[in-house]
């Protein structure tokens, strides 16, 4: 078997993996984000990530080719996602398999494949997929720059740093990482400190490129100014919301063989490659997390589970090389793969579920039955707010614009586009009405879902969402549409939010 047959398999079966299904779960906030700022003009576009959300500006840009060319949509949104993490995938099991052999480099690409972190940022149509995919192919560079020792390949090291800041701007620390690294592999090891040099010259090439998008960033801090501050639940957080998200079994299986694999090794050593592999991943864990944890500490908060996605390459090298430790024959590896598996898969099917995502968001689901129920000229308006998150449904549309293309939408103030944002605004209540009266006989509102009783559900970012006591008939909204002579005919709950259909009394 070619040396690359192996990673090429376990890429294509990581896509296959992250794929299947990923069309199932609803677009939620984030997503919604995602498609708004991509599928605008691309004059639009720039001009919004010149004073809004450079952070996923490389992403942003990409996912506008390619919906030009396939369209919007949940698979569309998602599937590129897949195929970074399937060249992740690639890049880790060549790490594993140059620096430790075939065992370990089949635990490693199997246990990404699986990770529920992995099957996540399959269904995730933002940058995390394609951080984790920059930042596996960066460490792989860098053990062929080390290693073959040509200049081009710490020329492409250069411009792979470079692409995965511009990804995701926390990736950066991966270089930090591979710094201790770089120094580590070569110590006490005179003809190689020139590859220390070679090192920091093309970290800080890297650095030099994305500087202006770095620059661009950090003015738009004011961003992640939600994200709440370090407490108590870090430790659970890091040990497993950070890559087992709602998988503790999953979790405590793959500590035990992090454990089992460090106590073997303590006490049978380690082969060079192995020792190689492990300067490579304990750092490349190690150092980005400490590094963002510390800044939430002293400065801003900046530490989310899920923004250290880009840390799985180093995670499942590290697993990788201890399961094969613990299980050295290959039938004694199936059976701990097939374990995990098996732990991981009721976090993978609850991912893949229609209302997966954070706090069972609903906004696909909504914008099929508005699709459905509705007839073309029919109008269309959004709820100007909800109690659970910072913008009206209004979402549903930035999402999903498919749903209303053949309506007649009353409710817009502005576009997103025109308002160099992320969101459209929506028309005050009395605004609405005076539109709907002289526009509309069938009047289709999205609304907060109907509910007598408040409650709260915890939301991955370590924060509440309160889901407050609602009624759609007792709003400014609905008490303006009737003023103008509109009333009720049916009202369709889903999960989170609801349809109001209104028909006018032509007599008024």
């Amino acid at each position: 078997m070619k040396a690359w047959s192996l990673p090429l398999l376990i890429g294509g079966v990581t896509v296959l993996v992250g794929a299947a299904f990923s069309w199932v779960p609803s677009f939620w906030w984030d997503e919604a984000a995602t498609v708004s700022a991509a599928d605008r003009p691309f004059g639009d576009l720039l001009e919004l990530l010149a004073e809004w959300d450079a952070v996923h500006g490389l992403h942003d840009i990409l996912l506008h080719g390619w919906f030009a060319v396939v369209g919007t949509g949940e698979f569309a949104a998602r599937v590129p996602g897949a195929l970074a993490l399937g060249v992740g995938a690639a890049a880790v099991t060549a790490t594993a398999q140059f620096l430790a052999g075939r065992l370990a480099a089949v635990a490693a690409g199997v246990l990404f494949a699986i990770l529920p972190r992995v099957t996540w940022a399959a269904t995730e149509a933002r940058s995390y997929a394609f951080a984790v995919g920059c930042a596996a192919v960066l460490s792989l560079v860098l053990i062929l720059a080390l290693q073959r020792r040509r200049t081009r390949w710490w020329v492409l090291y250069a411009v792979v740093a470079a692409v995965a800041t511009m990804m995701f701007v926390y990736t950066a620390t991966v270089v930090a990482g591979h710094l201790v690294t770089t120094w580590a592999v070569t110590r006490g090891r005179a003809s190689r400190r020139g590859d220390r040099l070679r090192f920091v010259l093309a970290a800080a090439a890297g650095i030099v490129l994305s500087l202006p998008f770095l620059v661009l960033a950090y003015s738009q801090v004011k961003q992640v100014s939600w994200i709440p501050p370090v407490d108590e639940t870090v430790v659970y957080t890091i040990i497993v919301g950070q890559w087992f998200p709602e998988a503790p079994w999953a979790a405590a299986l793959c500590w035990i063989v992090a454990v089992a694999g460090g106590v073997t090794a303590a006490v049978r050593g380690v082969r060079p490659g192995e020792r190689t592999l492990l300067w490579l991943a304990l750092p490349g864990l190690a150092v980005p997390m400490t590094l963002l944890l510390a800044y939430s500490l002293l400065a801003s908060n900046m530490y989310l589970d899920r923004y250290l996605s880009f840390t799985v390459p180093a995670m499942t090298l590290f697993l990788g090389w201890a399961a094969s430790r613990v299980a050295t024959r290959w039938w004694t590896m199936l059976v701990l793969l097939v374990a995990v598996a098996l732990a991981a898969a009721p976090a993978y099917m609850a991912q893949r579920q229609p209302f997966g995502k954070a706090g069972g968001m609903d906004y696909s689901v909504v914008a099929d039955k508005l699709k459905e129920m509705s007839r073309p000229g029919d109008c269309v308006a959004f709820e100007p707010s909800v109690s659970w998150q910072p913008t009206s449904p209004r979402a549903v549309a930035d999402a999903r614009p498919d749903a209303v293309e053949d309506l007649v939408d009353v409710g817009l103030d502005q576009t997103a586009a025109e308002r160099v944002s992320l969101w459209s605004s929506d028309v005050p209540p009395s605004v609405l009405a005076e539109r709907a009266a002289t526009q509309c006989s069938r009047l289709w509102v999205i609304a907060d879902r109907d509910r007598g009783t408040p409650f709260t559900v915890w939301h991955p970012n370590d924060v509440w969402w309160r889901f407050e006591r609602y009624r759609f008939t007792d709003t400014e909204t609905y008490r303006a549409l009737a003023d103008a002579g509109f009333s009720i005919t049916d009202q369709e709950a889903v999960n989170r939010l609801q349809l109001v259909e209104l028909e006018r009394d032509h007599t008024q």
